[in-house]
């Protein structure tokens, strides 16, 4: 992760950040001298973070080809990032308030995630990412949808279709993607299986990671 961090600070190829082009170091605000301010903890157990939603497409992508290459993959379907509604109807597993539990037992933010934080950290007090599954699944046995990283979601950011809508996909175009579940440095409102935000698709961030879906090919 630190070899690709370096790439980046070091690329001087400018990239689309909401109609504006710009490196990708200048978007972010990173200090190109000083990499130690951008990333936390390398560590195999962390999510995978600091990525793009460009760069996570691109594995789910691969990861498509191959599975199907070695015949491991049911025809008809793919690998993929989900969809916010199908991010959000996983996150609750069937639960309807704000959390599926007590936020503290199954999450990491801003609140608890510096606790007995090891290594290198940002924010202030220090902390990062923290290993995977160490916090209580919902009842469908995912961990960590809310907090720890946040996650990369297929679609276009935008309003919310009127009406009745089943599965909905969001809109066509639009300028940023949509990422779901909060992170170790954001808030508890943040952390809400409702909550939503926007990011271009360039950006890559030490709060911000995804994970896959299986799901059917998209026509």
């Amino acid at each position: 992760m630190r070899d690709k961090l370096i790439q980046l600070l070091n690329d001087e190829k400018l990239y689309d950040f909401e109609g504006k082009q710009q490196k990708i170091r200048d978007f972010m605000g990173f200090d190109q001298h000083n990499p130690d301010k951008v990333i936390a903890n390398e560590d195999e157990r962390l999510p995978m973070y600091f990525v793009s939603w460009n760069e996570a497409m691109d594995f789910c992508r691969k990861l498509t080809g191959q599975e199907r290459a070695h015949g491991r993959l049911p025809k008809g379907y793919e690998y993929t990032l989900p969809t916010e509604a199908q991010w959000e109807y996983a996150c609750r597993a069937g639960t309807t308030g704000p959390t599926y539990g007590n936020l503290d037992d199954i999450g990491w933010y801003v609140k608890n995630s510096f606790i007995n934080y090891t290594g290198k950290g940002l924010s202030n007090p220090p902390a990062g990412p923290r290993n995977a599954g160490e916090k209580q699944s919902n009842k469908w046995g995912l961990q960590d949808m809310p907090g720890n990283i946040w996650e990369w979601c297929r679609d276009w950011y935008g309003p919310y279709p009127g009406g009745n809508v089943v599965d909905p996909t969001g809109p066509a175009t639009g300028i940023d993607r949509v990422n779901r579940g909060g992170s170790f440095g954001s808030g508890a409102n943040d952390e809400r299986s409702a909550n939503r935000a926007k990011n271009p698709p360039n950006e890559d961030s030490a709060y911000r990671g995804f994970r896959i879906a299986l799901c059917a090919v998209q026509r």
